[in-house]
């Protein structure tokens, strides 16, 4: 999702990128849509740094069969018990920028927001965030052939919504000095996440969802690349909901309660910043990965060996 500079109010070091040779004029710099003078050079690298802007990121959108532990789970898989313990403050401790949860094991510690979202952390299905929303947005110097190796439905929906972005003249625009309206943005982001969402091979859930796949974007910024996702599961004990989220360059995936989300007035302080600007969307999903549900059930033994030491002392 993006190339960044550091920035007091989110994670710390940039993941290392590699350096990608483009035309003097780079349009990605000006990402999104061209309003980098409504929205900020400044925010606008962040945004791309936190996400993992695969412009500067390598790995190619190939769609394979999914890997054991990489698959969609079955329904029922997350044991209510381990997602008890991850929203239960007994247990938390300090993560970072003002967050306190539990530590989850990460298998790639560059993974970005989105990798851990939609992929678990691995990298072998799917389209790349940014190769997605440059795709739709019809920005300069796409490689439109990345998409080609994405199951044939999955791309005509892709296809469509292009069409259909363009049309309503929200495509990339250089020239743009304003933001498009907000009600002419929010239909086409909501189809955009739920057409990323569902190319990595997660589905829809028509009944009562197993998990929330969660994004926010700045309303300014118009049909760009969201700024961050994560999941969010369902809480037993009270009703609410539980997230589970990373970002490059941390060892691991934090999970806790609903303050730990970014850009929202009722987050811990150092995440509240421009939760005026930004709109949250939510895709629910039937099942996540097989690896998800491995990373968040290891709760379960970790909480069996703590125990367990705890009685032979």
């Amino acid at each position: 999702m993006r190339t960044h500079h550091r920035h007091e109010e989110r994670e710390s070091a940039a993941a290392p990128r590699r350096t990608v040779r483009r035309p003097e004029q780079d349009p990605g710099a000006a990402r999104l849509l061209g309003l980098q003078e409504s929205a900020g050079n400044d925010a606008v690298t962040e945004s791309l740094r936190r996400s993992g802007h695969p412009g500067l990121l390598h790995g190619a959108p190939v769609q394979r069969a999914p890997k054991r532990g990489h698959e969609e789970s079955t329904e029922g898989e997350i044991d209510p018990l381990a997602v008890s313990m991850l929203g239960e403050p007994l247990g938390h401790e300090d993560t970072y920028k003002g967050g306190r949860g539990r530590k989850l094991p990460k298998d790639r510690e560059q993974a970005a927001c989105w990798e851990w979202a939609v992929r678990a952390a691995t990298d072998d299905t799917g389209s790349t965030h940014g190769d997605c929303w440059d795709y739709l947005t019809s920005m300069p110097f796409v490689d439109d052939s990345k998409l080609d190796q994405l199951a044939p439905a999955v791309k005509a929906e892709l296809g469509q919504l292009r069409a259909s972005i363009t049309a309503a003249g929200l495509a990339f625009d250089p020239d743009r000095r304003r933001p498009p309206p907000e009600g002419d943005v929010e239909p086409f982001m909501e189809r955009s996440v739920h057409a990323f969402v569902t190319s990595h091979g997660l589905r829809i859930a028509t009944g009562r969802p197993a998990a929330w796949i969660v994004c926010n974007y700045k309303v300014s910024a118009g049909v760009a690349a969201p700024d961050h996702f994560w999941i969010e599961l369902p809480d037993p004990n009270t009703g609410g909901r539980v997230v589970l989220q990373t970002v490059p360059d941390i060892p691991y995936v934090e999970a806790g309660g609903p303050e730990l989300r970014w850009h929202e007035k009722d987050s811990v302080k150092e995440r509240q910043s421009e939760h005026e600007e930004h709109r949250k969307i939510e895709v629910p999903v039937a099942a996540l990965k097989g690896r998800h549900t491995q990373i968040i059930n290891s709760i379960l033994e970790r909480g069996r060996r703590t125990r367990a030491r705890a009685g032979r002392a």
